[in-house]
């Protein structure tokens, strides 16, 4: 099934999602009830900038929130960082944060040097990409027995796909090593389980919370080593505490709307899968963004939302796919049907069986690449492939534009140059260049550029009339 409304996108992301039934809080986890104030509940996703909060590209006023890193209550919502993914609860309709609570998913030591693009810590598996924010350290800079607390995403391998790492630079200041992860191969008579390659003994733990005073296999729990006692490379704990972990938060009542961000753990069937550990339900009217129901594998990251019902399942009206953030638009300079590709501004697009081809322009029916043509225009929407090309979810022909468009993650920035790479062009800026906020509002140079976290911040460059790449874009904005 495709997505319907999906070309909207291609015109105006904002009145798109406002057609579609859609609306902000991409990439975040939330949970929300109907009041007679309005629409409360929680919502929990990755800093992604401040002027209050923005989560993922979405801003929550904190002017009267509070704002808690464990169990410390802070000052300012800026002495949080960006990477970090948090929680917050407060107004779901009027995006307006009573509270901003951000929890580590690990936090101990190092259990040795990185091996390629991973480490480990307390015997958690902690994978890094480009959307990596690094603080205090970088990831060839880590050694065995560094504190390190680390916030992410798991995966189906239970490893932590990284958005913040921080070298605490004062160990002496940390009150407590924690692990925050699903419990596996549980003994209730040795009293021990695992979180990925920890080993844990909760025989001396408080455990008071827990239900019959024991873990359930599959359980999310979070543990807690108050005496610092981890030794590094042990892959062995004995905890202080052991508490149960609920992702949905106690506002997640029968009916209750959520919005959950997370990478797919596990595919059921074509209608069922699971996000972390909540079972995801799709019926006929879901609507799908950016892919189809094929596109569900494991490993790939959604955004759902919908319902919760009488088993704590999300019941999906939207599913969007939150890796298909790659957009070009414009004449197309080579085709190649043999190979299955066409290239526009010097980027490489591969068409694949699973690609959506329409023609707005001449009305074919069917439509094939190889009815593509030099000089035709493009509307182009997918993802970068492992190979850095662009794989296309969807491809639009249209009538001829003297508008260009491009979307992806920036890769690099250069405020003082005033240059922002997107796909693999240097996108140069003048005196004349507009730059727009994530909430579409005119921001300055400084204000854009600040924002950008490299591999993470996804930035929409536009020119109209075109003439080069090279020219200075006439407009720059940051998406959600």
């Amino acid at each position: 099934m495709k997505s319907k409304c999906i070309f909207g996108l291609f015109m105006s992301l904002p009145l798109w999602l406002a057609g579609c039934g859609g609306g902000g809080g991409g990439g975040t986890d939330s949970v929300s009830a109907s009041t007679s104030s309005g629409t409360v509940g929680i919502s929990s996703g990755t800093i992604t900038g401040f002027g209050s909060v923005f989560v993922n590209g979405v801003k929550f006023n904190t002017d009267n929130a509070s704002i808690f890193r464990g169990d410390d209550q802070l000052n300012d919502v800026r002495e949080l960082e960006i990477g970090m993914i948090v929680r917050v609860e407060g107004s779901i309709d009027d995006r307006v944060a009573s509270s901003v609570r951000f929890e580590e998913d690990v936090k101990g030591p190092a259990d040795g040097p990185a091996s390629g693009d991973s480490f480990s810590v307390m015997g958690q598996t902690v994978i890094t990409d480009a959307g990596t924010v690094f603080n205090n350290t970088s990831l060839a800079g880590i050694t065995a027995g560094d504190i390190l607390e680390i916030s992410g995403l798991r995966n189906a391998n239970d490893d932590i796909v990284a958005r913040f790492v921080e070298l605490k630079t004062n160990p002496a200041n940390v009150n407590r090593y924690s692990v925050i992860g699903k419990v596996r191969n549980l003994d209730s008579t040795s009293r021990t389980f695992r979180i990925d390659d920890l080993t844990v003994n909760y025989s001396a733990a408080n455990v008071n919370d827990l239900p019959a005073g024991n873990p359930v296999e599959g359980q999310i729990v979070e543990v807690k080593d108050d005496g610092k006692a981890y030794a590094s490379g042990s892959f062995s704990l004995t905890a202080t505490d052991v508490e149960p972990q609920n992702r949905l938060g106690n506002a997640a009542a029968i009916g209750a709307k959520a919005e959950i961000e997370s990478i797919v753990t596990r595919v059921i069937s074509s209608s069922e899968f699971e996000i972390g550990d909540i079972l995801v339900k799709t019926n006929a009217s879901t609507l799908f963004l950016f892919g189809t129901p094929d596109n569900i594998v494991v490993g790939a990251r959604l955004e759902v939302e919908g319902f919760i019902d009488s088993s704590s399942e999300l019941d999906a009206v939207k599913v969007k796919f939150e890796d298909n953030d790659a957009r070009v638009q414009a004449n197309v300079e080579n085709v190649n049907p043999a190979d299955g590709t066409v290239t526009l501004l010097g980027v490489p697009v591969t068409i694949t069986g699973e690609t959506g081809l329409e023609d707005k322009r001449d009305d074919l029916s069917p439509f094939s690449l190889s009815d593509i043509q030099g000089g035709d225009y493009l509307e182009i929407r997918g993802f970068i492939g492992a190979n850095g090309a662009v794989v296309a979810t969807e491809l639009r022909r249209d009538d001829n534009d003297s508008k260009v468009e491009i979307r992806a993650p920036a890769s690099q920035k250069d405020p003082v140059a005033g240059t922002v790479t997107v796909l693999g062009i240097t996108v140069n800026t003048s005196g004349s260049t507009q730059f727009r906020g994530f909430d579409d509002q005119p921001i300055s140079a400084s204000q854009f550029f600040d924002a950008i976290v490299e591999g993470l911040t996804v930035v929409q460059a536009k020119w109209d009339p075109f003439t080069d790449v090279s020219a200075p874009a006439r407009e720059l904005e940051l998406e959600d």
